[in-house]
This record gives structure tokens, sequence and C-alpha cells, in this order.
């Protein structure tokens, strides 16, 4: 089989790699790992074996440097462990391959939802961002997971991309499990999206005062500036505010249907709550997942209906 040639790779790429690389903080990994990370082997290994070395030289230079002399193969391998690794540091990255036409489509984080398990139609409703982020899809007219991404890429064309909305890509590009579970319900180590990571994402959410009046519902201990903090807030701010929370956990609970009925029967058997919500690994966010969830259920504790008749009319 005949080697493409080294033309399929222009100057002017090479100087847009270059450009990129010199202000990465990957310039001085040595391209045999950022290989590993794209399934491609590099010959050579060594601390001096780096992006740093290669990024020096112009396109034309780059022939002649020492080990790719005569080595078409090599400096179409080295571009492309390159630009390859710059589409996952940087998944709004223009650079595209001067082969592919405008109207191919790209998958890439179509493959990996579905390698993580994660359904490209969970609502942008339930996607945790900061609230500029969250009315900037609103008025886009944003409605599924997939058009979060789709949506990121297109405006990255024309402008650049900030805040938790690169930040949640970058982290879906690089496989992070612990940047996906910060805006997704993920389950890290097993996959796939779950209500018990839903309830407490919505419950780490809140605003303090009232994930401290959760606290205090589930009796967890407060310090003396957590219950001076929360004896000075708007009480009607926090239960309005805790209501609507407890709506979206309602919400988020049609989606994950299963769950949902699964979560229902551990309180109405007596079974244990805690148990259902370990997997946050977070006990503060457990407690409050607990309450939110006993609160849309209509669960009372008899000796504790004060917090809960407020907002429920008991």
């Amino acid at each position: 089989m005949s080697e493409a040639p080294i033309e399929k790779y222009s100057a002017e790429e090479w100087n847009h790699i270059r450009k990129r690389f010199f202000n990465s903080i990957l310039n001085d990994t040595e391209i045999a790992k950022l290989g590993q990370n794209v399934g491609i082997s590099w010959p050579f290994k060594g601390k001096g074996e780096t992006a740093e070395k290669y990024i020096e030289y112009d396109f034309e230079e780059l022939q002649s440097v020492p080990g790719l002399v005569g080595k078409q193969r090599r400096i179409r391998m080295l571009m492309d462990i390159l630009r390859e690794t710059l589409a996952f540091d940087d998944p709004f990255s223009d650079m595209v391959d001067t082969v592919e036409t405008e109207s191919e489509v790209d998958d890439t984080f179509e493959r990996i939802l579905a390698k993580l398990e994660i359904p490209p139609s969970y609502p942008c409703e339930f996607v945790h961002f900061e609230e500029g982020t969250r009315e900037l899809l609103r008025d886009e007219g944003v409605n599924t997971l997939i058009e979060v991404i789709h949506f990121g890429q297109k405006i990255a064309r024309n402008v650049v991309v900030g805040g938790d909305l690169k930040t949640f890509l970058n982290g879906l590009a690089h496989k992070d499990e612990l940047g996906i579970a910060k805006h997704l319900p993920y389950r890290r180590g097993i996959r796939g999206l779950h209500l018990a990571e839903a309830i407490g994402l919505i419950a780490a959410d809140l605003p303090e005062a009232a994930q401290l009046q959760l606290l205090s519902q589930s009796d967890t201990s407060l310090t003396d500036a957590e219950r001076a903090l929360l004896a000075k807030a708007s009480q009607l701010n926090v239960e309005a505010t805790i209501k609507a929370a407890v709506d979206r956990v309602g919400k988020v609970g049609e989606w994950f249907t299963a769950e949902a009925s699964d979560l229902k029967q551990v309180f109405s058997t007596g079974g244990s709550p805690e148990r259902y919500f370990i997997m946050i690994n977070n006990p503060r966010v457990e407690r409050m997942a607990i309450e939110l969830a006993k609160m849309q259920l209509g669960i009372v504790d008899g000796k504790k209906t004060g917090f809960l008749g407020k907002l429920f009319g008991r």
C-alpha cells in the first residue's frame, strides 16, 4: 500500500498547529504519550521528544529535522498526533483536515456519548450550567444534550466560547468523568445517567441558605456561622427556592421513570434512602437530596411537619 503524499498537509495547516501549540500546556509533553491518547504510536521516546522540539521549524525546515529526513510517513504521523491532540484539548478548534468538506458531519461527541452511555436526547433543562448559559440556551431554543453540543460547536466558529459551556464540552472530549459529573448526573466508574445524582445536582445548585435549611431539616449539625446565616435569610425566599427545587425533582423524575419508581419503593417500604443516594459520595449533598426526594414524594416526618407543612399545606 503506497503512502499518501505529504501534500495532504499544507504549510498553512502546519503553521496553524505550531501557533496553537506555542500556547498549549501540552507543548512540553512527550509526543509518545500524546500519541497513546489518540491511538497513534510515535517511534521516539524521551523527555526531549516533545511538541516544543518540532514547532520551532516551519513546514520546509520540518522535513530536514533529524529522524524526519525522507520520512514522509513520520511527518504525517507527527502532524496527526498534534492535530488530534488539539482537537481533544479544545473541542471548539476550527482546524479541519483539508480533505474534509463542510458537508461532512463530525460525530466525535456522538461516539463519546455512546461510549459513556449518556443519552443524547437528555433534556437541556436538566444539564447544569450557570444562569447566563441557561438563558442563552433557552433563547436559542436548545432542547436536548446533543443540541447543546452542536450549538457550542456552531457558535465557536464565530466567537470565542468560554465559561462553563466550554468547560463542559472539554470534559466530554477528554472523557473526564469528574468534569462531566459537574453538569450531568453521571455515575463515575459505572457510566450512564441516574436519578440519585440528578437530585444531588439540584441540591448542590441551591443557594447556601436553602441548603442549610435542608440540612437542618435532616438533623445535620450546623456550625454557629451556618446557623447565623440561616437565621438572617429570608424565610420566604428560602421556601420559594426549595419549592422550585422540589418541582424540578418531580420533572427530572419523569425522565428517570424506572428509578423514580424504585426510589418511591425505598421510602414506602421503610428502606434506606441513605443507601440509594450513597453513590453521590458527598454526605451533605446526599442528605439534602433525601430531603428533596421526601418533599417531592409528600413524605412527612410527624415530628417535623413545620417546614414541610408551609411548603405543602400540611
